[in-house]
Formats: structure tokens, sequence, C-alpha cells
């Protein structure tokens, strides 16, 4: 007996979940994006800490080399974000 059959899991819930876990880059891809656009017209300032943090999490979540992390965030410019999302995409 499998693992998934000895939690319960109906087979319809096994691809759900299957297919929730497939398509975690497109999430994340999704998730980025929005961010980066709540970022363009944000004004308070621990609200852009929290983003930038955010953004950092994201890509390394996205398996982003460490060092284009630290090159995509150290300046906290949206648009080098932006470019990257693009090729991203």
């Amino acid at each position: 007996m499998s693992q998934s059959n000895e939690k319960g899991y109906t087979p319809y819930q096994q691809k759900v979940i299957r297919n929730f876990y497939d398509n975690k880059d497109l999430r994340l891809i999704q998730k980025l994006g929005e961010l980066v656009s709540n970022l363009y017209i944000e004004t308070n300032g621990k609200k852009l800490e929290a983003g930038w943090k955010k953004i950092k999490e994201i890509l390394i979540d996205l398996k982003v080399h460490p060092n284009e992390v630290e090159f995509l965030t150290k300046d906290k410019n949206l648009a080098v974000i932006s470019k990257k999302l693009a090729e991203m995409f």
C-alpha cells in the first residue's frame, strides 16, 4: 500500500496534490510578478524592505544561482528583477 493511500487520499486528491507541486515554479513566477508590480507603486519603506526580502526568498525557491540572487537584489532595482522575470516566463 502506498503512503498516499495510507493517508486516505482518493485518486483525484492525489492528482490535485501532484499537480500542485508540479506547478510550483509557475506559481512562484506569478507571485514574483505580482510582488514586483506592487513594489513599483509602494511608498512605505518597511513594506519595500519586506517586499525585497520576499523577492530574494522567491528567487531562492526558484533555484536561481545564489550569486545571481545577490546581483539581482543588491541594488534593489525593480527593472533588473523585471528583466529576469521576463526571461523566466
